[in-house]
């Protein structure tokens, strides 16, 4: 089953900030050449960038769909 837009899914690229954290499906990208990482993520938890003394902070990642497992 193909991982679409709205989808929630659970991120497992081990060294990502959200390892293990749900996300919603923002958006796949279809174009050709397929990038990298298509799928785009958010989540409720800011990443670390924001305790770091950098303003703001990510809520949103790239991923590829074999780091992703639907939940």
């Amino acid at each position: 089953m193909a991982i679409s837009r709205g989808d929630s899914v659970r991120c497992k690229r081990p060294e990502s900030f959200w390892y293990n954290e749900v996300g919603q499906v923002a958006s796949v990208d279809t174009s050709e050449p397929t990038p990298k990482y298509p799928i785009t993520v958010r989540f409720e938890k800011v990443n670390y960038n924001v305790y770091s003394g950098q303003d703001g902070g990510s809520v949103a990642n790239n991923f590829a769909a074999n780091e992703l497992e639907q939940s």
